[in-house]
């Protein structure tokens, strides 16, 4: 089982773009090239604006990628709580323009002739067990529903294993991500260039200045749809980082249909089939985590492995993979112009297909200068104080706690031998902290614990051989370098003398 998602496994090998290099002045610089940033492209271009899209990867094998293929007008967090923190009206406001979203996906599909293996189907909710919260779950999220015009309805079983309740929402979709952004990418006109393997050191939203480390684009509107804004950013202190593994294998039997599975119980699980070369995949989420925080994060795949293993007859589980989900204080992404200049996308959870859609829409009509009856209710610059406050100061509590906390440093050592092969640590040495990863060969790689988005200190994760900051979700490879933002710049690498 190797550390890919099933979409990176099963797609062609796709279009390439050069790499960005030299000076450009155009209309839009979208940074970031997943469904976001493809979308906002492809909305933006179609009017007639000259845009640049900047990738640091491949198109659409970041977030997009590592997604779990599912399409659904409710959200991740449900309804209901929406319901709480809002009201009735922006409850149906989100499921509204999440629709429209999911009509602008299929609408793209047959414009562009997209294969990507769309089927529309039903989204289901089980418990196994009876418990205070799903039944709490099952009876707020019901009328929730239904007043939201998605027709739940109870049934009595939907799965080989037996559950206490089970509904049903009708007229959901799935589809193969990394292969609808591909080909997206591909329709993309003249007039927007894309290119890959440019990460972006800087942005500059006074200026429209955008510089990547071989070249500079001057630009009259800058897209931030990297997922989370990268630099620092005011929003970042109400955006809580978290992650989550799947894993997937060929299923042996019929005994699951298609359609979209939550496990509303704890640990919370999403199942769903993928049909490739005649077989069927099934594939299980696991809750999540703090990114950072999560002590031996390899628990959880452990945890989804029993659990399919227990419950479907599964063969060898081929693909595993880890995604990143970034949860609003609020309950709702924070979409549109941040500054000036600067246009952000963030806070979709883990419902970011659709969301990261809707995004691009909103985005894109703002810089034609076009209505969109949503750009309020998503406002980047909303301020919301009493909906935001609990979730504000718990996740600006846990991220003070993360600075000041000596947990991540064990300690000083002699000899690097010290240090289990295959396995990090953070050490304090001379009066720094330091991020030590040996290879499996004995070979050390040294780099600063000091994350360079705001200074937190990064802990190692075990099961992606990363560091994870615990404070905003940046993640660097053993050797310092940049996996995902927010932080820019890498870990310096640091020498160790004994």
């Amino acid at each position: 089982m190797g550390p890919k998602s099933i979409w990176v496994g099963t797609a062609l090998e796709g279009q390439s773009y050069p790499t960005y290099q030299g000076n450009s002045a155009v209309d839009v610089v979208i940074i970031g090239g997943g469904i976001t940033g493809i979308t906002a492209a492809m909305q933006l271009s179609k009017e007639g604006k000259r845009v640049i899209v900047l990738e640091a990867m491949k198109i659409g094998q970041g977030t997009t990628g590592y997604s779990t293929g599912n399409l659904y007008a409710t959200i991740d967090e449900n309804l209901s709580y929406i319901k709480s923190k809002w009201n009735s009206d922006v409850m149906k406001s989100v499921v509204e323009s999440r629709k429209e979203a999911m009509h602008l996906i299929e609408n793209n599909i047959v414009e562009f002739e997209i294969d990507c293996d769309y089927v529309n189907v039903p989204m289901h909710f089980y418990a196994e067990e009876s418990t205070p919260h799903t039944e709490d779950f099952f009876s707020s999220e019901y009328d929730a529903l239904e007043l939201c015009g998605l027709m739940p309805q109870y049934i009595q079983q939907g799965l080989p294993f037996e559950t206490r309740k089970m509904m049903v929402i009708p007229a959901q979709a799935q589809y193969h991500p990394l292969k609808y952004v591909q080909k997206l990418a591909a329709a993309l006109p003249e007039n927007c260039k894309v290119y890959e393997n440019s990460k972006v050191i800087s942005a500059d939203g006074d200026t429209g200045i955008v510089e990547t480390e071989m070249g500079t684009i001057t630009a009259d509107a800058i897209v931030m749809a990297t997922h989370t804004p990268i630099g620092i950013y005011p929003v970042q202190t109400v955006l809580g980082p978290y992650r989550e593994f799947a894993v997937a294998g060929e299923l042996l039997d019929d005994s699951l249909s298609d359609g979209i599975f939550w496990d509303v119980g704890h640990p919370k699980h999403s199942i769903r089939i993928y049909r490739e070369d005649g077989k069927r995949y099934i594939m299980i989420v696991s809750d999540k985590f703090k990114t950072g925080q999560h002590g031996d994060s390899s628990k959880y795949i452990s945890e989804i492995e029993n659990y399919l293993k227990q419950r479907f007859n599964v063969g060898e589980l081929k693909y595993l993979w880890g995604a990143q989900q970034y949860s609003p204080a609020d309950g709702l992404p924070y979409i549109g112009q941040y500054w000036d200049k600067i246009h952000i996308m963030t806070g979709f959870s883990t419902s970011g297909l659709v969301y990261g859609t809707l995004a691009a829409m909103i985005v894109a009509d703002k810089i034609i200068g076009r209505e969109n009856k949503y750009s309020d209710l998503y406002d980047a610059n909303r301020h919301t104080p009493l909906k935001s406050l609990k979730d504000f100061v718990k996740e600006n509590v846990n991220n003070a706690i993360q600075v000041i906390k000596d947990f991540p440093s064990q300690g000083d050592i002699e000899s690097l031998g010290e240090i289990e092969l295959g396995t990090g640590r953070v050490i304090d040495h001379n009066g720094h902290k330091l991020a030590v990863y040996r290879h499996q060969d004995g070979q050390a790689e040294i780099v600063s614990a000091v994350c360079t988005h705001m200074g937190c200190v990064v802990r190692f994760n075990e099961a992606e051989t990363s560091w994870d900051c615990p404070c905003h979700g940046s993640r660097f490879k053993t050797n310092g370098e940049v996996i995902e933002g927010p932080a820019i710049e890498a870990l310096p690498s640091k020498p160790f003398t004994a």
